[in-house]
């Protein structure tokens, strides 16, 4: 199964992670996947004028995944997605930009609208001007105001340092690690599958044919 452009399953399933070398080349899959299926894809297409949706709607798909990453889980729990949302636009770089408030905003009305709608809510609306903020409330103060240009650039930092957080063996995040293979097993198909209940999840073994 061809997990990024230049590897497969079967890649990730011959590392060796009790050598630290296993885990450096996990991170290179980790980033050839990210890059070749979102970054190398919005590069090609952020500067067509009319790209913004498109471009944001990518960068909301990468934040999901990136969390995913971050807390350690192979999907995001039933009810969980403006958690997950919430805690990335303010627990990350993102935090220099984003309260609770403006990142409740842009969960419904950027992410649900784009996403579910194809098109932004209530009064919200997408820029590129350089001469405007990353984020910023629009006249009414009701909706957000996003510059998509410089919000894809932090998310682009915040990818950065997420990897530089990944190689890092000085001493290593031991539970940045770990959560990280957790989600890439689940994508190799070496995980167990989670079912979510509630607050309660099971894990059942998946059967691989």
């Amino acid at each position: 199964m061809q997990i990024s452009p230049k590897f497969t399953d079967e890649n990730w399933r011959v590392l060796d992670f009790s050598v630290e070398d296993g885990w450096q080349k996990a991170v290179n899959v980790f980033e050839d996947r990210i890059s070749g299926r979102f970054l190398n894809v919005i590069r090609l297409i952020e500067d067509y004028k009319w790209s913004g949706f498109a471009v944001l709607a990518l960068d909301c798909m990468l934040i999901e995944t990136l969390q995913q990453f971050r807390e350690g889980v192979p999907e995001t729990p039933p009810q969980k997605s403006k958690c997950y949302f919430i805690r990335f636009l303010t627990e990350t770089s993102f935090g220099n930009y984003f309260n609770d408030d403006l990142a409740k905003k842009f969960y419904f009305q950027i992410r649900c609208g784009i996403l579910h709608q194809t098109e932004t809510k209530c009064s919200s609306l997408i820029r590129i001007s350089n001469d405007i903020p990353l984020v910023s409330l629009t006249k009414d103060k009701v909706g957000l105001v996003i510059n998509r240009k410089k919000f894809h650039a932090q998310l682009v930092s915040e990818f950065n340092n997420y990897v530089g957080q990944l190689r890092e063996n000085k001493p290593p995040n031991k539970l940045l690690r770990e959560n990280f293979k957790r989600k890439m097993d689940f994508i190799c198909r070496m995980q167990s599958e989670v079912i979510y209940w509630g607050q309660l999840f099971f894990i059942l073994p998946m059967v691989l044919i």
